[in-house]
């Protein structure tokens, strides 16, 4: 029989509309980004959805997993300006990849105009608590080799987390930042903390920055936690771990130790 074009439009209108769940799932939940290989996903919290970085290695896993905790600029500016300010924050999430992690890099939030990040300090560390645990879920991930990562703000975040008794392998910390004393704080709270540590910091960095370092080596070797500190004269400053520098080897070679490279 002739299709009249009423009923043409009428089909081609019910097919796009039983299409459209799917393609509103791949945009909204795995989207690709700037690089090959670096993608954004969406990922479940207490009570909304908050964006990530999603980098899987090439070939089959399961892959042992890095969570990254992005820095502070990122709250500031939010995510595309701390990009044109110069935090690669893909880059370090395809690098990560690149080395045979799976790495997972949750956006926290744009803090609004005039009000502090102190404000949001407990909803960032239930972010990464639960970027942890949804990780662990994904059929790509061993879920006994997982790694957290954070830099500045992220560093805080993380060790707030990962003193919480979260099932860790391995703990990096960038130059984590102060707090306004909120580190100090967490390093009361150090004999808890179960994963061996690596602790980064530039010679150039603030202050406040390498008093936190100092006094959170102290804390880790007073109560006999397995940690390694590396104080880099290269020069950086703070800005050293905005992107993937002359440190990377040495994290790379401590995930390699702690959580094992890629299924062969």
């Amino acid at each position: 029989k002739r299709m009249t074009l009423g009923r043409f439009l009428r089909q081609q209108t019910a097919r796009s509309c039983q299409a459209a769940p799917v393609f509103i799932f791949l945009l909204l939940f795995v989207t690709p980004v700037w690089g090959a290989g670096v993608s954004k996903v969406s990922f479940p919290t207490v009570d909304d959805h908050r964006d990530a970085l999603y980098c899987r290695p090439e070939g089959a896993g399961p892959f042992p997993a890095v969570i990254f905790n992005h820095g502070s600029i990122v709250d500031g500016l939010g995510w595309p300006g701390a990009t044109k300010r110069g935090y690669q924050l893909d880059a370090i999430c395809q690098t990560l990849a690149e080395d045979g992690f799976l790495a997972f890099a949750p956006i926290r939030e744009k803090v609004p105009r005039g009000r502090g990040w102190q404000s949001y300090d407990e909803r960032y560390q239930v972010v990464v608590a639960r970027a942890i645990d949804y990780v662990k879920t994904l059929q790509d991930v061993d879920s006994s080799r997982i790694g957290l990562m954070g830099f500045s703000m992220g560093g805080l975040t993380s060790l707030k987390v990962a003193v919480e008794g979260k099932d860790l392998r391995a703990v990096l910390l960038l130059a984590p930042a102060w707090g306004r004393g909120l580190l100090g704080d967490e390093v009361q709270k150090v004999p808890s903390l179960n994963a061996p540590v690596l602790l980064l910091v530039e010679a150039g960095d603030e202050p406040q920055i390498l008093k936190g370092v100092a006094m959170l080596e102290k804390a880790l070797q007073a109560n006999k936690k397995e940690v390694r500190v590396i104080r880099y004269n290269r020069g950086g400053g703070h800005e050293l771990f905005y992107k993937v520098d002359y440190y990377w080897p040495d994290v790379r070679d401590f995930l390699r130790e702690k959580l094992g490279g890629a299924p062969k």
